[in-house]
């Protein structure tokens, strides 16, 4: 659970995250359920050869993976630790066993980046890399953050992921690199969407908070005399536009509007 929880002005950061955001964290939080070991149960029993009933074995409970530390730093493409026992004779006594995959470090080019990445991967993440002619392919077609269990974590799938949408959203990277923008055109994504792809809450809430401050900030530089002169002339603008049978042949807004124009523009009723 967030640390920012236990602070009441945090939780109402929350409320205001992106709507973007939100959805996508809470399709990161949920379990997959599509498993591909699931059985589907057409018969519970099964009948033996001396027409005794026997209950049928089975696997509809999925197994408690455990993803340490290591696994947020590589990519061991949806795999995690599984503990268990071996299976040996009815007379013999179990033998507590782990599972673990089988990883590898490898050298990636990121055609998107345009630099070197050193990764370690597990055999079945380099296959499915290798099927999709690279990384860039892999990360932005599979989405590894959205294939895991338990609470999203800062993985090193997701900060590159993050850096490559940031990458194609850049204006400058598609002027300079027009060929490989066209290529992942269907991976694009707006500026502001791509910088929180993948954050955890607890980043997601000091970023909402570093905006929310530097706005007041930009806020509070402006003088507040030339704020309301701003607000007064977009009113009698709008009055302007819609004038009322009984200003019709009032003078007093237009000669408002010449004063406060030139007071916030330096001219008599034009901007400079």
């Amino acid at each position: 659970m967030s640390r920012f929880l236990f602070y009441p002005h945090a939780r109402s950061v929350i409320q205001r995250l992106p709507e973007h955001f939100k959805k996508g964290y809470l399709k990161r939080c949920t379990p997959n359920s599509n498993l591909s070991y699931f059985e589907e149960c057409e018969d519970q029993y099964i009948k033996a050869a001396n027409n005794s009933i026997y209950p049928k074995e089975l696997f509809d409970i999925p197994p408690a993976v455990i993803f340490p530390e290591e696994s947020q730093k590589s990519l061991w493409g949806g795999e995690g630790i599984v503990t268990g026992f071996t299976e040996v004779k009815r007379t013999h006594t179990r033998i507590p066993k782990t599972w673990g995959p089988e990883l590898r470090q490898n050298l990636f080019y990121s055609e998107i980046l345009d630099r070197w990445l050193m990764i370690i991967v597990s055999l079945t993440a380099l296959k499915q890399i290798e099927l999709m002619k690279g990384l860039d392919n892999y990360l932005l077609m599979v989405r590894p953050e959205f294939k895991r269990f338990g609470r999203p974590q800062k993985m090193k799938s997701i900060v590159v992921l993050r850096e490559i949408l940031v990458q194609l959203s850049d204006p400058e990277f598609k002027k300079l690199k027009p060929a490989i923008a066209a290529k992942y055109a269907q991976f694009t994504i707006p500026g502001d969407e791509a910088e929180w792809v993948g954050l955890t809450l607890d980043e997601a809430i000091k970023k909402q908070m570093k905006i929310e401050h530097l706005r007041e900030r930009a806020e509070a530089s402006i003088p507040k005399k030339e704020i309301f002169t701003r607000a007064l002339l977009k009113q009698l603008d709008t009055d302007k536009g819609h004038p009322q049978p009984s200003r019709l042949s009032d003078p007093t807004s237009s000669s408002l509007r010449s004063t406060f124009s030139r007071f916030l523009y330096g001219q008599r009723g034009s901007k400079s």
